[in-house]
């Protein structure tokens, strides 16, 4: 468990501006060396290739006697961990059996007939992970740790390939738990933040915040949390998910702005300003009392699971001699259907409206973007090829 000095030296770290951050230990003994850091992400659109004007076949035939190789792409991993808000509210009922402001008074469970806050986002999470496969992987981490302000700097489940031993591990950890204490938000998800970016994960980073209140432990950190650690955290690659169940509503404001700056937002013109405090839309807000939470709470997680599939594939090796980056094909088979090549599109950003596929800015990933991206992801069966040596289509 870590000290509240601790905590904020953590915090001070990861809001310098990319910031490698080391782990944390238990006593008030700063741990961090002057090391400044960096990391490359995102996806470039730059790389030019010729187009359908210039001699490339713009119905390019998977099985055209130029190819070269042929060979099935290595999607990227989804990396989640999951922080998890096992508070003393999480012991009520959700609205209408008991409402919010009751729940504030009293964080007991109403009726024992029916399930609680607490019962709900276990069940809900246990379900999300039967959707993942290998190669995503996750982790849980539970705040607070001592029934009132602890947080811890390894996660009580470590992110790990998704296999029936870690879905066990996982569901174990979530069964075992008694909610009681405090919310320290901020404290959880810094540490959450350093957890994911000082370990050598190979694919996509996500954070996916689940909580039913607001911060109560560190208020004097809230601001620098969200102008400085959650922006940097996604600078360095971590995008950051953030779900907030019934009893979160005096904190929309805040859980809104974190899902901004972790860019995440439900629409690009969602609210997230500092004032009111009760009122922001970015996040997934579960609030409403007239909505199911096992329900809203499954969809929601659902929509998390397939944004963050992936859509990033390993450039093959050529056999022999430098790849000509020229000379490269995306094939997506349908399962059941023809093959057909999916065009590059270098014309906007891969988050801009492209639609096909792009080199990362390293030209060793390849991105589907867009539509394309949507169709791949959707469809669990089928299959992405990379085809060496036939000039690229291009859109």
């Amino acid at each position: 468990m870590l000290s509240s000095r601790c905590v904020r030296i953590l915090l001070a770290a990861f809001a310098a501006t990319a910031a490698v951050v080391v782990g944390c230990g238990t006593d008030d003994r700063d741990p961090f060396a002057d090391n400044n850091g960096g990391s490359s992400s995102g996806s470039s659109g730059n790389f030019q290739t010729q187009d359908s004007g210039n001699g490339v076949d713009s119905a390019f035939d998977p099985d055209a006697a130029c190819a070269t190789t042929k060979i099935e792409a290595k999607r990227a991993p989804a990396n989640i961990l999951f922080i998890v808000d096992r508070s003393g509210s999480m012991n009520c009922n959700p609205p209408p059996t008991t409402t919010s402001a009751a729940c504030e008074q009293n964080p007991t469970t109403a009726d024992t007939g029916k399930p609680t806050k607490w019962q709900i986002t276990k069940d809900a999470i246990k379900s999300a992970l039967g959707k993942l496969q290998p190669p995503d992987a996750v982790g849980l981490t539970l705040f607070n740790v001592d029934n009132d302000c602890g947080v811890i700097s390894d996660p009580n489940v470590p992110v790990a390939p998704i296999d029936m031993a870690q879905q066990t591990l996982v569901g174990q950890r979530l069964d075992n738990v008694a909610p009681e204490g405090l919310t320290p938000i901020v404290g959880a998800v810094t540490l959450g933040y350093n957890h994911l970016h000082t370990n050598a994960f190979v694919g996509r980073l996500f954070l996916v915040l689940i909580t039913d209140g607001q911060e109560t432990c560190a208020q004097s950190l809230v601001d620098d949390f969200l102008t400085k650690t959650v922006p940097n955290a996604a600078a360095v690659g971590i995008r950051t998910f953030v779900i907030g169940a019934p009893g979160s509503e005096p904190a929309r404001s805040f859980l809104s702005r974190m899902a901004f700056a972790g860019q995440t937002p439900t629409s690009p013109t969602c609210k997230h300003s500092a004032l009111p405090q009760d009122v922001g839309d970015c996040h997934f807000d579960l609030t409403d009392p007239s909505v199911d939470l096992s329900s809203a709470l499954g969809t929601a997680l659902d929509k998390i699971s397939r944004d963050a599939l992936t859509c990033e594939y390993d450039v093959p090796a050529s056999d022999g001699g430098a790849l000509d980056l020229a000379r490269v094909n995306v094939i997506y088979s349908p399962a059941g259907g023809t093959p057909t090549a999916i065009p590059q599109d270098p014309t906007k950003d891969c988050q801009g409206g492209a639609d096909g596929w792009q080199y990362t800015a390293d030209q060793k990933h390849i991105v589907l973007c867009g539509p394309s991206c949507d169709k791949v992801k959707t469809d669990t069966t089928g299959s992405v090829s990379v085809a060496l040596g036939c000039l690229t289509v291009v859109r």
